[in-house]
């Protein structure tokens, strides 16, 4: 039998929702402060960990997209949901825009939280050994949760990061995951994708993943496409969780 990724579930509610997390830690820690905002009487939430993070921290891969795909389906599966919701944040923002071009007969609706695009991130090749040293320099990682908040947050905010990130995910994912959203393109194979989809931005994340960047992307490939812009940095589920969770609820409860 195949590996089945580590996942738990909260609420009781007919909306079924599988939510992965970030680049820097699992779903779980990723969602700790807007869990208690997310409806649970009328969601059903699979909180589910990618290899090497959380519950899936000993589950080794290839690390990519293809992987992610079917493993996230192998767990609706397990779960018995043959249709269902998806929420991506980053690194799995990018993801489920996968996902949901694949299975459009599955997916219901797609939250992708400050997403990579399908295409990717391109970085030059200083930059992405930069990200790449974020697995195991603490002082770099820190510096990283700076430059996806604008720096408008004192050192508290890096600090817990950079905690719960050595915490929950095994190094060498995080190292192997950084080829995926930044190198892997797969925007031919979502152009056109009908799923409804909803792009949250942050307007003090990084520049480059801005709505001022890559909003054209995004309304280009999808037909069913809407966005919204909460005031927060790369984190909108930590920094806004209140807001966060009233926009996943007007998006998948509408």
């Amino acid at each position: 039998m195949a590996d089945i990724l580590g996942h738990k579930l909260f609420g009781t509610g007919d909306t079924h929702v599988i939510v992965l997390a970030d680049w820097t830690a699992s779903t779980e820690v990723d969602y700790h402060y807007a869990l208690p905002f997310l409806d649970t009487s009328k969601f059903t939430l699979a909180f589910v960990d990618v290899r090497g993070y959380g519950m899936s921290s000993d589950m080794i891969g290839a690390y990519n997209s293809d992987e992610i795909t079917s493993d996230v389906m192998a767990v609706a599966d397990k779960l018995g949901w043959g249709n269902f919701s998806l929420i991506g944040h980053s690194m799995t923002g990018k993801v489920v825009q996968k996902i949901m071009a694949r299975f459009p007969d599955r997916i219901n609706k797609t939250v992708a939280a400050v997403p990579i695009p399908a295409s990717g991130f391109p970085l030059d090749d200083d930059t992405f050994g930069f990200f790449e040293s974020m697995a195991t320099d603490d002082e770099a990682f820190q510096g990283g949760m700076h430059a996806l908040t604008s720096a408008i947050y004192d050192s508290s905010w890096p600090a817990r990061k950079l905690q719960q990130n050595r915490d929950t995910v095994n190094s060498s994912a995080i190292k192997a995951y950084t080829s995926m959203w930044s190198k892997e393109d797969f925007s031919a194979e979502v152009q056109g994708a009908d799923t409804p989809i909803l792009v949250m931005f942050g307007a003090f994340d990084n520049e480059g993943l801005r709505a001022s960047a890559n909003a054209d992307k995004f309304k280009d490939w999808y037909p069913n496409y809407s966005e919204i812009i909460l005031q927060t940095g790369h984190y909108p589920m930590i920094e806004a969780p209140v807001a966060y969770a009233k926009a996943v609820h007007d998006f998948l409860l509408a």
